[in-house]
């Protein structure tokens, strides 16, 4: 059975920065790499949060990406 080994998580902060001239929402991005692997996901938003709270603008979510190597268990 194939598994993923996850090697590095990156958090991102949106910030929400207003609407445009179409009323389409402006999202900044704060971009915080080489979180510890395995982070207890209640604790990743509470950093996510206080992260967010040291911003001007407010938080309009909080997302995760995942890097990982593909292993094959034959």
């Amino acid at each position: 059975m194939a598994q993923i080994a996850t090697q590095q998580l990156t958090l991102y902060v949106n910030l929400h920065a207003g609407k445009d001239a179409e009323g389409k929402d402006i999202i900044k991005k704060k971009v915080y790499k080489n979180v510890k692997v395995g982070v207890d996901l209640e604790k990743l938003i509470l950093i996510g949060n206080a992260l967010a709270s040291l911003q001007d603008l407010p938080v309009a979510e909080l997302e995760v990406l995942s890097n990982g190597v593909l292993l094959n268990n034959i």
